[in-house]
């Protein structure tokens, strides 16, 4: 039956796209014709812009990625195939010019860039970096947990020597602190904008930067318009301290429908489409008008299931669906080949990967089994919840929703607009989901496995064991590398045994767009793209 229903599915794409190329040519005319314009189609408007608070949400993260700078970045390198790329374990000065470790790796001291300005013009100084540290532990926001991780518990550790140069003090060595440190969260802020808008009621000013970044910009790009729930527009940094970006101005427009996107894209209407589906992908590799990028990723895709939260909260329910999701039809009809299955909560690609305590095959009188055990042999009703617009999200869940009723659970699915599911993704009130777009940021498997299973921290599915919890503390930042790893294979055979999640995929970061846009530079670390490098040919 869904196969007919992707038949029909493809067909109304067809028919989408038909009356998209008819009623876009002269909107593609002027979208190619301008070299200084770059038109990207985006799922979801953002969401958060706090850099300090904001969620998994790709497109507020890629805004902040563009508008923003940190002190440490990834270094770019070239391969043997002549491809640039940006190193996840490599690092060079960002905001800083230069830093130096001290002997005993516990003090690492920035010299600041001269002449560093923010978007308004106002000076970037060591100050402003003190005052967003101060303000980032204040706040105590997801990144204080980055910090913590790297053992730099609180604003006291941020010294302000003067107004070039701050050191970091770390309470252990660690090589935690600059894959930490080379994201959004860590985005230094202006004093003169930030400072007056923090009130007794609002001490961090999180409600004016939820929603604006305006003057306290100094990455390639300042924001320069938005207009909820239809685009944002990004344009040029004037005052950014490396090259200006080659592209004048960004228009995202906020398109829900994959099919529209994808007929935006081919018509010529937007240079970029993001988050297309993947039975698309042969066929824009085939039209030389498009060019198709695809790089190996460390992202997972994961069924989440709220470990506290009945029936969730029994490891044999978690276990029963793990042995009825259909792996290889989600691989090969849902992802078209573009993924690897993913057989350990810690993804290939990453240090200390493993997949020997992977036991979940399509097993559906196994999972009648396992449900019997729990008592729970009649089966039981849920709400399986999804992002809008994310086609390999409604695909999935179809394919899980005809699974799981062969062994009596009855699945209603529940499509959320973007916004609503990232604010219950990030309190933690998601019960039973799909997710697709986390990645480790730090390619560092306790990195990893901290944000993701420790209780204290931001697992989505509200795990908690104490073992796990004691062996990730323990070995984040020991020197016993036997240690350290004999712990790693022992976390993993501990949460293959208690599926908090079902592991569903690796995909591949595939990004498509129009084959005069050159200048891509592939992030490993986060998949996101940096527009500085884009132009147009």
């Amino acid at each position: 039956m869904y196969v007919l229903q992707r038949l029909a599915q493809r067909a109304l794409t067809a028919v989408a796209l038909a009356a998209t190329l008819v009623l876009g040519s002269m909107l593609a005319a002027n979208a190619q014709s301008d070299e200084n314009t770059l038109i990207v189609a985006v799922s979801r408007d953002l969401q958060n812009i706090d850099p300090t608070l904001t969620s998994g949400n790709i497109n507020t993260w890629e805004f902040l990625t563009n508008v923003y700078s940190w002190l440490i970045d990834y270094e770019l390198v070239t391969g043997d195939d002549g491809v640039t790329l940006g190193d996840p374990n490599s690092f060079v000065g960002g905001l800083a010019e230069s830093f130096e470790w001290s002997e005993d790796g516990k003090t690492v001291t920035f010299t600041m860039r001269d002449g560093l300005k923010f978007s308004n013009g106002d000076p970037l100084t060591a100050e402003s970096v003190k005052f967003t540290f101060d303000r980032l532990f204040d706040q105590q926001g997801v990144t204080v947990g980055n910090m913590a991780l790297a053992e730099v518990p609180d604003k006291e550790h941020i010294e302000l020597i003067d107004s070039k140069t701050v050191a970091i003090h770390l309470d252990r060595p660690n090589s935690l602190l600059f894959g930490n440190m080379a994201q959004a969260g860590n985005s230094i802020l202006n004093p003169n904008v930030v400072g007056p808008y923090m009130t007794e009621d609002d001490p961090s000013a999180h409600e004016w930067l939820k929603s604006d970044s305006t003057g306290t910009e100094q990455g390639p790009y300042r924001l320069e318009s938005r207009d909820p729930g239809n685009q944002y527009v990004l344009v040029r940094n004037e005052n950014y301290f490396e090259e200006p970006a080659h592209i004048e101005r960004i228009v995202f427009k906020v398109i829900p429908d994959p099919s529209s996107r994808l007929a935006q894209l081919v018509s010529g209407a937007v240079d970029i489409a993001l988050e297309l589906p993947t039975f698309d992908i042969a066929s824009l590799e085939a039209n030389s008008d498009i060019t198709v990028h695809r790089n190996t990723s460390r992202t997972i895709a994961y069924i989440g299931m709220n470990n506290e939260v009945a029936p969730f909260d029994n490891k044999l329910v978690r276990q029963a669906i793990s042995y009825a999701v259909p792996y290889d039809t989600i691989v090969n009809d849902v992802m078209n080949g573009y993924a690897v299955q993913l057989k350990s909560p810690i993804p290939q690609g990453t240090p200390g990967h493993t997949d020997q305590f992977f036991v979940y095959k399509h097993n559906l009188d196994k999972a009648r089994e396992l449900l019997e055990q729990a008592g729970l042999g009649d089966g039981f009703s849920t709400v399986f919840e999804i992002p809008i617009g994310n086609q390999e999200a409604k695909e999935t869940a179809v394919f899980l929703q005809q699974s799981l009723r062969e062994i009596g659970i009855d699945v209603e699915i529940q499509e959320l607009p973007g916004a609503a599911y990232f604010e219950k993704i990030q309190k933690h009130e998601l019960i039973f989901f799909f997710t697709n777009f986390w990645i480790s940021i730090n390619n560092e498997p306790y990195y990893h496995v901290y944000w993701k299973f420790h209780h204290s921290c931001c697992n989505y599915a509200n795990y908690a064991n104490q073992t796990v919890d004691d062996l990730i503390a323990d070995n984040t930042i020991s020197t016993d590398m036997e240690a350290r790893d004999a712990a790693l294979v022992e976390i993993q055979r501990i949460l293959l045994d208690e599926a908090p999640w079902v592991l569903l995929y690796q995909p591949q970061h595939i990004l498509a767009m129009r084959s005069n846009v050159k200048g891509y530079v592939f992030y490993s670390a986060d998949n996101l793209t940096r527009y500085q490098y884009l132009y147009k040919e």
